[in-house]
């Protein structure tokens, strides 16, 4: 059954939806994210890690109710193929049985930009397109950005990424002051520049937060309760003493950016930390199998990002997993021998980041 949107902007039809799509509950992310994006205001998310991005943005747009019914009204913004693909994907499980109002529409990547003309004729509601054909059509004013209520701007995985900024900041001072700005990004870290186009935004920093005893950091494992004493104790020492680090908090502001704050404090605390405790290796057990992973480094991999994956994929302890090596093409990683074959035919095929891996046994040196 087709269900057909033509409704108010809120959570009811959101969740409605989304259960007609074939989706049960809301990812966490989304329920972060959803009210952000529902309230108008500008939006600024880290989303590593986190599941169902795409469909997060774009079903508030479909559901949305646009001033102008005759003119584009919404710019999604993606130097990125692959993240195109994933919107285009998503588009069409959400729209297999909702009949929406708005539509999205793909404007060409390559070849001349005239092509899209009449794609562009047709007035659709919502766009997607690299930046530098979207300042092109802009120049031409064949999109009227006075018009656009919403932009959405997916900086994750881009490869030029100073070159992308550079572009959204010049559509962004196009717009008008009453468009909402969403910034979907996979590190607050390397998105300063966007921030500057954005109004008093909601901020969001996404992290699967699971209550584990010690936090793992590559093939190092952190007594978490050692820690928070010793962030007890150098509170105490602040209370205390406060005009003792009055010239250091000074320097503190000036010189790191408000948003980086919180991220330069906990680099200092990990790296005050690291010199006081050693760190635990893992040992590979004899009833461990060695797999292949077809990722690596190269695809901004970490051992953390393979041990939550095999974990959630897997349904298993941490102590199930023995030591992860990541090089710069793939990785490899031992597990217990009972589950190898599991891992194996569960995971190999699956897509991760946008693209498929393979995961098999890996073959033995001679």
């Amino acid at each position: 059954m087709v269900h057909k949107f033509r409704t108010p902007y809120n959570m009811k039809y959101v969740n409605s939806a989304l259960r007609l799509s074939g989706f049960k509950n809301t990812t966490s992310f989304q329920k972060q994210a959803f009210p952000a994006i529902l309230s108008g205001k500008d939006l600024i998310a880290e989303t590593k890690d986190a599941t169902g991005i795409e469909i997060t943005y774009i079903l508030p747009l479909l559901l949305k109710k646009f001033k102008n019914k005759n003119s584009t009204s919404a710019i999604i913004l993606s130097d990125s193929p692959i993240y195109t693909k994933q919107i285009e994907k998503n588009y069409k499980i959400l729209i297999s049985n909702n009949k929406f109002s708005n539509s999205i529409t793909t404007l060409g990547y390559e070849g001349n930009p005239r092509s899209d003309i009449p794609i562009l004729n047709k007035k659709p509601t919502i766009i997607i397109g690299n930046t530098n054909r979207i300042i092109d059509h802009i120049r031409r004013n064949n999109i009227l950005i006075k018009n656009i209520e919403t932009l959405i701007v997916n900086a994750q995985e881009i490869q030029n990424l100073q070159g992308f900024e550079q572009n959204v900041l010049f559509i962004a001072s196009k717009l008008t002051g009453k468009a909402q700005v969403q910034v979907y990004t996979g590190s607050f870290i390397h998105s300063n520049s966007l921030e500057k186009i954005l109004n008093h935004p909601t901020r969001i920093l996404y992290t699967e937060r699971e209550k584990f005893a010690t936090i793992i950091k590559g093939d190092t494992s952190v007594d978490k309760e050692k820690l928070e004493q010793q962030i007890k104790f150098i509170i105490q020492e602040i209370k205390a003493n406060p005009d003792d680090i009055a010239e250091y908090k000074k320097i503190f502001k000036k010189n790191v950016p408000i948003f980086l704050r919180s991220y330069f404090a906990a680099k200092l605390l990990m790296d005050s930390h690291g010199k006081s405790f050693k760190p635990v290796r893992r040992v590979s057990a004899e009833n461990m199998k060695t797999l292949f992973v077809s990722i690596g480094r190269r695809r901004k991999v970490h051992p953390r990002d393979l041990l939550k994956l095999f974990q959630k994929s897997l349904d298993v302890k941490s102590t199930q997993i023995g030591p992860i090596k990541v090089l710069d093409n793939y990785s490899f990683i031992d597990l217990e021998e009972n589950l190898s074959s599991k891992a194996v035919e569960i995971m190999n095929g699956m897509e991760y980041k946008g693209r498929k891996i393979s995961v098999d046994f890996a073959k033995k040196r001679t």
